[in-house]
């Protein structure tokens, strides 16, 4: 009886351990899937209540780099002259007429990351630039869970940024990407890992979740004063399983401290409009900083469940690529 009495009192105390410990966690980390937060009602002025015209995809100025000095050629810088010379093909015709457009220099961003509130570790964004192509990456640490990771892979077609490959994993769960089959003019169709038989055309243009900031930062580096306050730039954009018309309303350029970390800095505000009639799917602002080559400097998605995700610019850092002839966008 005693044996029996000591193994269930033992038993209530690792119950009661396992409980506290459990409890702190939450207290410090979150549950990282469920919220418990209830859904905000969506700001009027984002709402679309009528048809919206989309403007039909525009190409982008391109024109060609300055010649390098001529240097001794071996078969390796031979090869890596084709291969510069196919990437900037992709970008089409030099001096073809188009809206200027201007790549952001590649580097390491460091982002504060928080989960409703909850500060999480660092989180960063690769952004690299090499020649007509570009690769995105985005870690988001969460412990106990593993991260978030994204990427984004793909080149500089005559309409901009043209992702090739989207995939996102969270934690320990299979990967799921998105497939973008294009054609020479820019459009093509849709695959998705997510859902095999969903195989949708695009059009020129089409961007995935994160490379439609990067779209935005080379439009405005090549010219500041597009999208003035209340302009809507439409853009299709894919996501795991889906390809939707994203709406998103400009605040225009302001002098603010909405990017902590850049003190006052002139920044620009981009939120996604939600259709009235349409069920809450989620709402992104994004903040472009004119200190960073308008890279985002702050980056807030409220997800369907409630969940607040946000990144906040830290620090940039440089990567260092290997010099080969290139392209350049202005």
């Amino acid at each position: 009886m005693s044996s029996l009495f000591r193994k269930q009192s033992l038993r209530i105390l690792l119950i009661a351990l396992l409980l506290s410990l459990l409890g702190h966690l939450i207290l410090f980390f979150g549950l990282p899937f469920i919220s418990f937060s209830t859904i905000p009602e969506v700001s009027d002025d984002l709402i679309i209540r009528s048809e919206l015209k989309s403007e039909p995809p525009k190409k982008i100025q391109v024109t060609r780099a300055p010649k390098p000095k001529p240097k001794e050629q071996t078969p390796s810088n031979d090869l890596l002259d084709n291969q510069a010379s196919n990437l900037i093909t992709q970008g089409g015709a030099f001096n073809q007429a188009g809206v200027p457009f201007k790549l952001p220099e590649s580097g390491t961003i460091y982002y504060d990351s928080f989960v409703d509130g909850q500060k999480l570790q660092t989180g960063e964004i690769d952004w690299i630039a090499d020649g007509n192509s570009y690769r995105l990456y985005v870690n988001i640490p969460y412990a106990f869970v593993g991260p978030f990771v994204f990427e984004s892979r793909g080149t500089v077609d005559s309409f901009g940024i043209a992702p090739a490959i989207y995939w996102s994993q969270r934690g320990t769960r299979p990967p799921r990407y998105s497939r973008f089959d294009r054609d020479p003019n820019g459009g093509g169709q849709m695959f998705f890992s997510e859902k095999p038989e969903f195989t949708p055309n695009i059009v020129p243009g089409t961007q995935d979740r994160f490379s439609l900031m990067f779209q935005l930062a080379s439009l405005l580096n090549g010219d500041s004063k597009i999208d003035e306050p209340g302009t809507v730039r439409s853009i299709p954009v894919v996501d795991y399983n889906t390809l939707d018309q994203w709406h998103f309303k400009s605040y225009g350029e302001a002098v603010n401290e909405d990017i902590p970390s850049l003190g006052k800095s002139i920044n620009r505000h981009y939120a996604l409009m939600q259709r009235e009639n349409d069920p809450y799917k989620r709402q992104v602002d994004i903040w472009l900083a004119k200190d960073l080559e308008w890279l985002p400097g702050r980056i807030r998605s409220l997800e369907a469940n409630g969940r607040v995700l946000e990144l906040v610019f830290k620090q940039k850092n440089p990567i260092a690529l290997n010099p080969t002839p290139s392209a350049v966008l202005n």
